[in-house]
């Protein structure tokens, strides 16, 4: 694979800096006017404008009137919206030193316009204008799902899936890619947690409290990660997108909500209040849900609970900026079923005799676990033998958050528009707690603090070029102490440079990007040694069943699982000695977008990323019942390269819109875990081997308006992903999933049913179950009462109305339960202007 170097990428982005060198500051001037509402004729207050193309955005005042400035002398188009009131964008022409006057009537639509800031070269754009494949919720929509997880307000989110380990641990899987390869950020910065090393840690950010979250497919995600290879989520909290944009007096919002298939019950508020330059924030929530209902009956040990509070101030003036915030979170939340698992390894004596192996009396009178078709039906998990005996699995975690800003904006020389310095302090934890008979044993301690330092510059906006580049650190201390103590206390530090640049041909843009990364991991010796674990090998020669499967002769043990370096010679695993690792690889991004005119645009992004292997992937060895494998990790591993093609045809009119994406990824050494064959601790042994993959897909959403505010609405999303040596599938790829839904309204009222659909899964990696489709019917209703100072929506859903019983894919529990039975939400939010 073409792999690009660090100096080709410095002699590209050079020639893109060339390009800007002629053109010359532009003359500015302004874009005024007032905003009202069609309903009552009232101003709006804290509707949102953007100058498209500009990226320029302001707010308006109580009296509905806003004005930006300043704006580069040109014609542009300019979008006013609050949610989902909105109106059609209007064409103005801005001359130099003068206010270019446009005014909007809002409207509600259950359709309208998205706008990212996570995947731009500066300011706010649309989600038409920009080269990445974006997906958006705000604040209303957020509502309306009333979710307690990212990970669940994304699931029905085109070419998005969730992985979980039950409620508690859902994450957001982005064109079946999972864990490291896909970034959650917070404000754009990572959120330091350790969601993705393993399917039982989840993301304890509430959605409630969100301004909006943004998924980001595409070159842009090289801004923040090279590792980002599926993508990146953005959740953007309120103060952080009002930073922009001045304000005085109070805003904020509050929201109540409760459900009855999880006895679910939730509340989230917050507020931003600005006097001069000063703006403080503030605001929390708290959630839990209890055991969650299926059609077969209640999953134990589901229940989970998350309070969360930040508070800031900052000072804004016209020309620099400085805040600082915090933020705790604490959450708790059962992981079903591990308890099963734990119980298997805890016990050292059953592994003394493996021919008893399919007798699991010893573990809990679990009923014959070792018999894999009772897996397929758990209706076994309602038995009322042996409850008081079982073993729970419940996981403690905590986030501390200390956040600093600093920077200069609005600055009038040629060529910097503005510079921002963040500095984030996490002190992340989670004690994995064994509850037997109401008395708690922490089994195993994890331990993650991370610093992010970034430094980021905006260029000045000419007529040709836009961009934004800048450098990123992380120094971060990971350590684990107890049972699933799978790593070596390691020191990981990272440095990246980075450019994205947009250059405007009117018509066609093209995109240049750019990231070189190095990380660098220092892993104390293992405790113990790594012996101690017998391979349960009952399989004889079932080893070798795969040794063909994978072209990895440049691996250590990528061919012969009999002979396998980490055995020994009395057929004991044996631990890897960890050893220092140091990586550095260089990412690329070149696109086009091409302006198709009526409203269509046709984009084609390619890319060449580089990833470093993961922690655990270097390092892991031992029982790790999260990822239900005894994992084996490897400390050879080389990074992965990526060559990512990307292809998007978009169209927006008053009677439709569309959104259809094709993607192919290339991946050489690709990280996966392989099944041995082998069993130890009661679990199936992976290694950490590395292969060629592929994954190729797409991912579409189309609306069509019915007649009035009715509109129609389907989102579909595929994706096949195969090891190209053996063509076999990898594991835990989401089958088709998609969503069928309508938007009838009636005054403020609106009425959503919703058809939810996946198709059966059966391609499948070896030793994975097969998932058959389903469909699941929905019924959204909603009442938004929108007011000049404030807007109210109250909600209504129905869900799995006919009592489905289905199986998530994606679920590491998937043959142990199916997912929620029928139920109901109902909510309240206000928001205040």
């Amino acid at each position: 694979m073409y792999r690009l170097t660090a100096t080709r990428l410095a002699a590209a982005l050079a020639a893109v800096a060339l390009l800007a060198l002629p053109a010359r500051a532009q003359e500015t001037g302004a874009v005024g006017g007032r905003v009202t509402l069609e309903e009552s004729g009232g101003p709006v207050h804290g509707a949102v404008i953007v100058v498209v193309g500009a990226g320029a955005v302001g707010l308006t005042d109580e009296d509905g009137v806003f004005e930006i400035d300043p704006v580069p002398a040109g014609a542009y188009e300019v979008l006013a919206q609050r949610e989902h009131l909105t109106a059609g964008r209007q064409a103005v022409t801005v001359a130099p030193g003068e206010t270019a006057m446009v005014d909007f009537t809002l409207g509600l639509s259950a359709v309208h316009e998205e706008l990212t800031v996570t995947a731009s070269a500066g300011g706010a754009v649309t989600t038409l204008e920009a080269f990445n494949a974006v997906t958006t919720l705000d604040s209303f929509d957020v509502a309306v799902q009333g979710a307690n997880t990212i990970g669940e307000a994304l699931r029905d989110e085109p070419g998005i899936a969730v992985r979980s380990f039950g409620p508690g641990t859902s994450r957001p899987i982005v064109r079946g890619f999972d864990g490291d390869r896909v970034l959650i950020l917070e404000d754009g910065i990572r959120t330091g947690d350790l969601s993705s090393q393993s399917g039982d840690h989840g993301v304890t950010v509430d959605p409630n409290g969100a301004e909006r979250i943004e998924v980001v497919r595409g070159p842009a995600a090289l801004l923040y990660g090279s590792n980002a290879v599926g993508g990146l989520v953005n959740v953007i909290t309120p103060h952080e997108s009002y930073r922009d944009s001045q304000f005085q007096g109070t805003r904020g919002q509050f929201t109540i909500d409760a459900g009855s298939a999880n006895a679910q019950a939730g509340t989230a508020a917050s507020f931003q209040h600005a006097q001069g330059n000063v703006l403080f924030w503030g605001g929390g929530s708290l959630r839990q849900t209890g055991d969650y209902d299926t059609p077969d009956g209640p999953v134990e040990n589901s229940a989970t609970e998350l309070t969360n509070a930040q508070a800031g101030v900052g000072w804004f003036g016209d020309r620099a900026f400085v805040s600082g915030g915090v933020r705790a979170e604490d959450g708790r939340y059962g992981v079903p079923f591990a308890g099963e698992f734990h119980g298997a390894h805890g016990d050292e004596d059953d592994h003394g005799d493996e021919d008893d192996h399919g007798d699991e009396d010893d573990h809990g009178d679990e009923d014959d676990h070792g018999d894999e078709d009772d897996h397929e039906d758990e209706d076994d998990h309602e038995d009322e033998e042996g409850h008081e005996d079982e073993t729970h699995i419940q996981l403690a975690s905590r986030r501390r958050v200390g956040r600093f800003d600093v920077g200069l904006r609005n600055l009038t020389n040629r060529a910097i528009e503005g510079v921002r310095l963040t500095a984030n302090v996490i002190d992340w934890g989670h004690d994995e707690l064994e509850v037997a008979e109401g008395i708690e044993s922490i089994g195993t301690r994890f331990t993650n603090r991370t610093t992010i330092l970034r430094a980021e510059v905006d260029q000045q906006q000419t007529a040709r070029l836009s961009g934004r580049f800048g450098a990123w650190a992380k120094m971060r201390d990971f350590e684990a102490v107890g049972a699933e103590a799978l790593a070596p206390r390691t020191d990981q530090t990272a440095f990246a440079a980075f450019a994205y640049e947009e250059v405007d041909f009117g018509r066609y843009r093209l995109q240049f990007g750019g990231r070189v990364e190095r990380n660098d991991y220092r892993p104390d010796e293992r405790p113990g040694g790594g012996h101690g674990h017998d391979d349960e090998d009952d399989h004889d020669d079932d080893g070798d069943d795969h040794d063909d499967d994978h072209d990895d002769d440049d691996h250590d043990d990528g061919d012969d699982h009999d002979d396998d370096d980490h055995d020994d010679e009395h057929g004991e695993l044996v631990a890897p000695d960890p050893r220092d690792r140091q990586f550095l690889g260089s990412s690329a991004s070149f696109g086009l977008h091409a302006d198709l005119g009526a409203g269509s645009a046709f984009v084609a992004n390619l890319t060449s990323s580089h990833r470093a292997p993961a922690l655990e992937e270097l390092y892991n060895f031992g029982p790790h019942v999260g990822n239900l494998a005894f994992e084996v990790g490897n400390p050879d591993l080389d990074a992965e390269t990526t060559l990512g093609l990307d292809l998007s045809l978009r169209h927006q009119s008053e009677r439709a819109r569309a959104d259809v994406n094709v993607y192919l990824y290339e991946i050489d050494n690709f990280i996966f875990g392989e099944v041995t064959g082998d069993e130890a601790d009661g679990l199936t042994v992976f290694d950490f081997h590395q292969g060629d993959s592929r994954f190729r897909g797409w991912d579409a959403r189309a609306s069509l308006r019915l007649g009035g505010r009715a509109w129609a609405t389907v989102g579909m999303g595929y994706v096949d992903a195969r090891l190209t040596g053996s063509n076999e599938p990898l594991p835990r790829i989401p089958p088709l999933r998609g969503t069928l839904s309508l938007d009838l309204p009636y005054g403020g009222f609106t009425v959503s049913p919703e058809l939810e659909f996946a198709g059966a899964q059966d391609r499948v990696f070896h030793e994975e179950t097969a998932t058959d489709g389903y469909s699941v019917v929905n019924l959204r209703a909603s009442y938004v009462w929108p007011r000049e100072h404030a807007a109210h929506i109250l909600t209504f859903t129905g869900y799995n109305l006919t009592n489905a019983l289905y199986r998530n894919h994606t679920s590491f529990i998937k043959d142990l339960a199916p997912e929620m039975g029928r139920g109901v939400k109902v909510g309240y939010s206000v928001r205040f202007f």
